[in-house]
């Protein structure tokens, strides 16, 4: 009986024994891990608050994207705005340019017709002049018998070869000056070299037809002697009447124009 008390007792004091170190070793085992744990815990707490300050800055990243994105979006559109000015102003350049061009096309045609106008105004003058002035076609010379106003064959045939000149002429002077030599009085030279000039008109308008108006007579008696009145021949040579065809230097004004232009 003793000794089974003192091996319980034994056994109760080694279980005690073993149940403080036990405790000891539990306690000292569980303190490094209390710790970590703590530490952990710490640690979390501190990540918690680094991650709550990273979601803090990722909205700001966030807001300030989004707030980014929005202005980029109105640059974009505005950007878009500016490329759709900036090509109508290109259209309305080309549209202005291209009426820049008509309207120096259409100034050169001014000006080409004015110059056309020009110088047709300037033909026009010119071809005027000319149909004002007259040139000398064709002369002859008619010669009558002493104290006559007669025109024989000869002074015919002169005549009609200068009356052939004015066919298809619409303008043309024909000058008739009489002349005597210095045999008579000056009154008698005088109407004997006008009824001279007289007969020669008379011959050419009822003849030949040559209008009245284109007829100029005149007796110069014995005014322009052209050989000497001394000799039989001189005095021949001044009892003459002087035919002169005269026609416009221009006589056809509308075909000069056409070669102008």
């Amino acid at each position: 009986m003793n000794t089974n008390l003192t091996m319980a007792g034994a056994v109760l004091l080694s279980l005690i024994g073993t149940g403080c170190a036990t405790k000891k070793y539990v306690a000292k085992t569980v303190s490094p891990v209390e710790a970590r744990v703590t530490g952990t815990e710490q640690k979390n707490t501190e990540q918690d608050k680094q991650l709550a300050d990273h979601s803090k800055d990722i909205e700001g990243l966030s807001t300030d994207l989004s707030r980014t994105k929005e202005r980029l979006t109105d640059a974009d559109a505005k950007a878009v705005a500016a490329g759709q000015s900036a090509q109508r102003a290109g259209e309305r350049a080309d549209n202005a340019q291209k009426s820049a061009d008509g309207a120096e096309r259409s100034a050169t045609g001014a000006r080409t017709l004015a110059e056309r106008g020009m110088q047709r105004s300037d033909v026009i003058e010119k071809n005027m002049e000319a149909m004002n002035k007259f040139q000398m076609a064709k002369a002859v010379i008619v010669l009558f018998p002493l104290n006559q106003a007669k025109l024989n064959d000869d002074a015919k045939s002169e005549l009609d070869e200068l009356a052939k000149m004015t066919d298809g002429k619409e303008r043309y002077i024909i000058e008739v000056q009489g002349f005597t030599d210095k045999t008579g009085s000056a009154l008698t030279n005088e109407q004997l070299s006008q009824a001279r000039a007289a007969a020669v008109s008379r011959y050419l308008v009822n003849e030949h037809k040559i209008p009245v108006r284109t007829v100029t007579t005149l007796g110069s008696g014995y005014a322009l002697p052209v050989a000497d009145d001394k000799t039989r021949e001189g005095r021949k040579q001044n009892r003459r009447v002087e035919v002169r065809l005269y026609i416009p230097e221009a006589t056809q004004p509308s075909n000069t124009i056409a070669a102008k232009e």
